[in-house]
């Protein structure tokens, strides 16, 4: 039976199996590094240190880590790109159709590939709610998930 209860310790036990500690990689934001990554659905998150920073689903873990590659592409690296750059000289904040300039792209690429860890779980069903279990719990992304979440019904 479908209850609450079931529904939170499934979610609980996907945040277990994401979490664990042999699942966390370095990032090497490579195309040879992301061919190791499934074509599948599912939830990913990224710490920095101990700290959960990001948590975000996709129905392509493959394709969501190579849109890792481009800051044009995700979310995640125009924000660190403008927390950690936006002073610098030359900085243009990058947007969905245009890349920060190459030297912030360089400098971006070393902080994530040196200070950023990945962990991804394939989800057949209920990564959103995964995610938003995983944000909710443990108060993930005051740093870097800016966009606005689902309303509940």
């Amino acid at each position: 039976m479908i209850n609450k209860m079931n529904i939170i310790k499934y979610l609980t036990e996907l945040k277990i199996q994401l979490f664990k500690e042999d699942n966390w990689r370095e990032i090497e934001l490579t195309r040879q590094w992301t061919s190791a990554v499934p074509k599948k659905a599912g939830v990913y998150a990224l710490k920095e240190g101990t700290e959960i920073v990001y948590v975000g689903e996709t129905g392509n873990l493959r394709g969501r880590m190579n849109d890792l590659l481009d800051s044009r592409h995700h979310t995640i690296r125009r924000t660190i790109g403008k927390n950690l750059y936006s002073n610098h000289e030359g900085f243009i904040q990058a947007t969905t159709k245009i890349k920060f300039p190459d030297m912030i792209e360089t400098l971006l690429n070393e902080h994530i590939c040196k200070n950023l860890k990945i962990a991804y779980l394939p989800v057949e069903l209920g990564r959103k709610e995964l995610e938003e279990f995983i944000e909710q719990d443990i108060k993930v992304g005051k740093k870097l998930n800016k966009r606005g979440k689902r309303k509940s019904t």
